[in-house]
């Protein structure tokens, strides 16, 4: 209150007036308190929806919500200028957590998730393979959704897959060289054969799950898988070499009718080595192999183990013969 003393000595009281300037500083505090008050909400509500999502990703049994969830979680922005979580799993290691759950899914799950601290990193281990192998995702530049499956060691990228356009291509180059050449030097059969396995049968989970497009490349165990070589001509001198090499081991590479190079295996198996028209061109012809197996069981890639003179021949000759890769993502 102010006061004032009148001439005859009374006093007279005034209310305290605010001053102009004050009052709209205190407003303008109080409006970025309730500014910075709502942001808090609306990041802290941000945060719950991002653990009902990663909830889903845990613990649903569908197989399509799995699917949205680490969509979802793939791009999810959980950060702000207001709140800050210093503990975050990151793209590829929620991708990782996906082909776990996705194996748990069909009662499957075969390869292990470690924690790396040294490189704050999720990674895949194969038992058997155990620490000899390191398997991580490496985003795909510019490409949303896009990732590639690969043992960070050696660098071999084992497959290609892109959520967004619902396509998975395995790669056979790097399978030749780290699970036929790497590691059937340092492991029997039976363990490399798992790890090939494990990749077969996500192959076929992400196809008959989701629809995906799937190219197994040489572990297409069907009568209709056709392995193209790189090179469009015949491989005429890998053809007189896999003749003499064959008859070594009492194979015969005989010629049919249609100048097809068939090889007799044991239990009726046959590789046939011949030319199908270039796709997508009137004129010339692409050379390559196909495999007819009445069980549609075996693939290129079992045909290496089991045959050490196939696997030599075709290692030795990659430059007529190497299985062609889709270049447009190796």
């Amino acid at each position: 209150m102010m006061e004032r003393i009148n001439e005859n000595g009374s006093i007279t009281f005034f209310p305290e007036t605010v001053d102009e300037e004050q009052n709209v500083h205190s407003l303008s505090t109080t409006g970025r308190l309730l500014a910075y008050n709502d942001e808090l909400k609306k990041n802290l509500k941000n945060g719950i929806k991002f653990t009902d999502i990663l909830d889903k990703l845990i613990e649903t049994d569908d197989p399509y919500e799995l699917l949205d969830a680490v969509t979802a979680l793939s791009t999810y922005q959980l950060n702000s200028s207001y709140l800050v979580f210093p503990q975050q799993y990151s793209q590829s290691d929620y991708y990782l957590i996906f082909l776990n759950r996705l194996l748990q899914l069909h009662e499957n799950e075969k390869v292990v998730i470690q924690s790396s601290d040294r490189n704050d990193e999720l990674y895949h281990e194969f038992p058997g393979i155990n620490h000899q192998g390191y398997f991580v995702f490496r985003l795909e530049d510019g490409f949303e959704g896009g990732a590639y499956y690969t043992e960070k060691k050696t660098g071999e990228v084992l497959f290609y897959i892109n959520f967004n356009q619902k396509l998975l291509h395995f790669n056979s180059s790097a399978i030749t060289n780290l699970l036929v050449v790497k590691y059937g030097a340092m492991f029997n059969y039976k363990v490399v054969k798992e790890l090939e396995s494990y990749l077969v049968n996500l192959g076929n989970y992400f196809k008959e799950d989701f629809g995906f497009e799937v190219d197994f490349n040489i572990m297409d165990a069907s009568n209709n898988a056709y392995y193209k070589f790189t090179k469009q001509e015949i491989p005429q001198d890998a053809l007189d070499k896999l003749f003499i090499a064959a008859s070594k081991e009492n194979f015969m590479l005989v010629t049919d009718l249609n100048d097809d190079a068939i090889l007799k295996l044991d239990n009726n198996v046959e590789l046939i080595i011949t030319d199908r028209p270039v796709e997508q061109e009137k004129t010339g012809f692409n050379w390559g192999m196909s495999i007819q197996d009445q069980n549609e069981k075996v693939a290129w890639f079992d045909l290496l183990f089991k045959y050490s003179f196939l696997k030599d021949w075709y290692l030795n000759n990659l430059k007529e013969l190497e299985i062609e890769v889709n270049q447009l993502y190796f």
